[in-house]
């Protein structure tokens, strides 16, 4: 019971971190390099999930730019 009780404590702290607004524990100048953009995942990189994000956005806008 206790490894569940922790589990779902932990689980409600990610939760806490992501607002419609952006996410909350982000600087207010971060912006992605690629798309230009605050308060998304690719904006800032403090987890190995947000850099897999940013890897994504690098490969979506570098291949627009190639297309062009």
């Amino acid at each position: 019971m206790n490894h569940r009780k922790h589990k779902q404590s932990e689980n409600l702290k990610s939760k806490r971190m992501y607002t419609p607004e952006g996410y909350l524990k982000d600087p207010p100048d971060a912006k992605c390099p690629y798309c230009g953009e605050s308060g998304k995942g690719c904006s800032y990189i403090n987890s190995l999930s947000r850099a897999w994000i940013r890897g994504a956005c690098k490969h979506k806008y570098r291949n627009k730019k190639e297309d062009e």
